[in-house]
This record gives C-alpha cells, sequence and structure tokens, in this order.
C-alpha cells in the first residue's frame, strides 16, 4: 500500500489540485545531449502542439522529482522556472539537474528515483498541461555498460526510439566504454593514466569529409566543442548535439568569429543529401614545449546516416466528393502547420453563410455540416470554401460544386 501511495504522490503532486484549467494533453519532450548524466548541463525541449496553450504565451516548469524546487508558487511561478520560446509551439529549459534540484547525482541512479515528473503551466497557474515524465538516460547507460560495446551512437529522441541513425536535425550524442574502447593497442583508460595526456577528441565530417568539423588542437574553442568528456558513471561521451549545428561553423581563435561551413547557409542545407559521418578518435598530448599535440587516433570510422523522414505538406478535402445540397458534407485538412491550431471555415452558398471550427490535432483537423438542414430553402450551385488558422491567416480557399440530388 505504501509503494501504491508513493507511486500516485510522484504522479499527482499537491499543484495538481490547484486553481487553473487542467490541459488533458501533455507536451513531447525530448532533451540535447540525446543522453546525460543528471550533473552535466542539458535542454529539456518541450512540443506544445495540440497541447492547448496559446502560442507563445509565457510557460513554467513545474517539477517535483526528486524535489519540488518551485514549491508553494502554483499560483505565481518563480522566474528561475520560466521557460523561453524557441517558435513554432517549441520551448526549451536548460539546467543541470542536479543543482536545479538541488540534489545528488546518485538520487537521479538510483532506481527508485521514479524520473523526471513534470508539467508545464502559465505563471499564475490558470492553465496546467497534463502530467508527464521527462526523459532520463539511466537505461541507456546500463544498457551500454552490459552490452560490451566501445561505442554506441545514440541519435533522435527517447519516446520514438534512439538509433545509430543519424540525421541532420535530430540530436546526436557518442558514447564510449574507455575500458573497452582502443586506440592502438590501449583502452582510453589506458591512455589516460600517460603523462602526456590532455584529452580525448574527435576529428569528423559528413559525406567523406566534404563538411568538417576541424580538429585544431592549439585552438582551445575547438577542443572544447569536439572532446570527448568523462562523464561522472566513468563513461565518456561526445556531444554532437544536433548534426546541422555542430558542423555548421568551425571556431576560430580566440576574438575572431566562427568560419561557417555550406550548412550555416539554409539554402545550402535544404539541398544537402546526408550519406555519411567519417571519423576518427584521438589522444590529445602535450609535447616537450607543453604545446598541443595529436596523439594516438583510431584511424577514420565510418558512420551511415539515416533518413529522416519530413512531415507531409498540408492536405484539404472533402467527402462525399460529389456533392448535393441534401447531402452530410466533412471537411477535413492533415498534416496542418504545427502553429495552425483550430481552423475556422467559412462556407458561402448563395446568400447563405456558414461559419464553424474544424477541432482535431495537428495530423488531422475535421468539421462535419448537415446540408440538408443548413441550407434549407437556399438556391446554390457551388460552395464557396475559406479556411484561416488560428491567427486568421487563409490556408485553404476551395470551390465545391453542387449537384443536383436524386
Amino acid at each position: 500500500m505504501k509503494k501504491i501511495l508513493f507511486a500516485l504522490m510522484c504522479l499527482f503532486p499537491l499543484a495538481l489540485f490547484a486553481d487553473g484549467v487542467e490541459l488533458p494533453k501533455a507536451p513531447k519532450c525530448w532533451t540535447v545531449p540525446a543522453v546525460f548524466t543528471a550533473d552535466e548541463e542539458v535542454t529539456f525541449y518541450y512540443d506544445l502542439t495540440d497541447v492547448g496553450f496559446q502560442e507563445g504565451v509565457d510557460l513554467y516548469l513545474w517539477a517535483w522529482q526528486p524535489t519540488e524546487p518551485d514549491a508553494g508558487h502554483g499560483g505565481n511561478s518563480s522566474d528561475f522556472a520560466k521557460l523561453e520560446y524557441v517558435g513554432n509551439n517549441i520551448y526549451k529549459k536548460t539546467m543541470v539537474p542536479t543543482q536545479y534540484f538541488n540534489s545528488d547525482v546518485s538520487k537521479f541512479e538510483d532506481d527508485a528515483w521514479p524520473g523526471f515528473w513534470q508539467r508545464l503551466k502559465t505563471k499564475d497557474g490558470s492553465m496546467w498541461s497534463g502530467v508527464f515524465a521527462a526523459p532520463d538516460s539511466r537505461s541507456e547507460f546500463k544498457e551500454f555498460k552490459k552490452s560490451g560495446d566501445g561505442i554506441r551512437f545514440f541519435s533522435g529522441k527517447k519516446d520514438k526510439g534512439f538509433t545509430d541513425k543519424f540525421t541532420l536535425d535530430e540530436p546526436l550524442t557518442v558514447v564510449f566504454n574507455p575500458d573497452v574502447y582502443k586506440l592502438g593497442e590501449k583502452t582510453l583508460t589506458e591512455l589516460a593514466k600517460d603523462a602526456d595526456f590532455v584529452e580525448f577528441a574527435a576529428h569528423s565530417g559528413l559525406n567523406d569529409w566534404t563538411v568538417q568539423q576541424t580538429l585544431d588542437v592549439w585552438r582551445p574553442a575547438v577542443l572544447a566543442k569536439t572532446g570527448l568528456k568523462k562523464l561522472s558513471n566513468g563513461l565518456y561521451v561526445w556531444n554532437v548535439g544536433v548534426p546541422s549545428e555542430y558542423y555548421a561553423y568551425n571556431p576560430q581563435d580566440a576574438g575572431q568569429a566562427d568560419k561557417p561551413t555550406i550548412l550555416a547557409d539554409p539554402d545550402e542545407k535544404a539541398a544537402f543529401q546526408l550519406e555519411n559521418m567519417t571519423y576518427l578518435i584521438i589522444k590529445v598530448i602535450k609535447d616537450a614545449a607543453g604545446a598541443n599535440q595529436w596523439g594516438v587516433n583510431s584511424g577514420d570510422q565510418k558512420q551511415k546516416a539515416g533518413t529522416a523522414t519530413p512531415y507531409p505538406d498540408p492536405v484539404f478535402s472533402y467527402f462525399p466528393t460529389r456533392l448535393s445540397s441534401k447531402d452530410i458534407l466533412t471537411l477535413t485538412r492533415e498534416y496542418n502547420e504545427r502553429t495552425a491550431g483550430d481552423l475556422k471555415y467559412t462556407i458561402v452558398a448563395g446568400t447563405k453563410m456558414i461559419t464553424g471550427t474544424m477541432p482535431g490535432v495537428r495530423d488531422k483537423r475535421e468539421a462535419t455540416l448537415d446540408l440538408n438542414k443548413e441550407l434549407q430553402g437556399v438556391e446554390a450551385s457551388e460552395l464557396k470554401v475559406t479556411v484561416k488558422d488560428q491567427h486568421d491567416k487563409t490556408v485553404v480557399t476551395s470551390t465545391i460544386p453542387l449537384v443536383v440530388a436524386d
């Protein structure tokens, strides 16, 4: 019974019962890096499409595991809990979880920890999202250690399932087991004990080095970007982040602007056909003069890319396709823009104007009308249909001919 009560407390914090509208849906959430430990910086991204908040409204994080940082402020969220609006109905929150929750990293690695249970809310608590668990990486790290593998690519979003077939715009983190992964005849663990050791770093490029992230070991900004970081769980990570952003610029010396690649140009990026990544891992060493140099390395390795599935273009349709004034008409618009919201339709038939909304979700919004009722006593040979999004932007104009009913 105690375990059941504890689970219910994890799912339903006291703030749930604060005054305000409780939306039935929760955002989709993912992280950059794709996998992370709680004592490292991570950015949580939240897709609010179809959740029910007004687009771009200020939103705040309410979280309660392993602690409740904004306890007592359900009706007036603290500034530290505010999310940043990225655009296109996506928000983000960057934090080091151990600092945000004032908890030791061991709390987040314990199997008994129920996870990052959260809700999003307006500052005054007038609207709350549904309850959801943001992703953590305990299971991924544990399984990787047990696998005996030396390296693994974690690409994508946890709720969809990670894959090693990376794409340009999905999060990517590459994880190394230093007790297994070798450069030459030694593991990373062994090499890190050498007197000349500085750090490990990655030199990489896309499509057989067509677009490169250079590895100028003498440039601190380059090493900061390309270096492998040792986590508190003993594993090393190469945090690519989002590949299209990672490979868009090469850092230069202090005070100099980053040097752009073709991926920094939106048109070039749109035309870029990703095929693979070539990479090598090196041991950065100090020479006798104290300067950074390349040391032993893995040699060229290659990772195949995946195929990104673009969201389909919007499709408007009506049923039946042969329509009379005695029929029941269904208007459908599929694959809507992320910020379209509930659609509003206007139908003009002769002297009659019919208005309404097309509720639903982004994938499909729909409305049904009984024309026999709506057009009673109206003479019309066609329906002129206009559909607008929540911003009053016209997204559909269509003329539907009416046939004479049998």
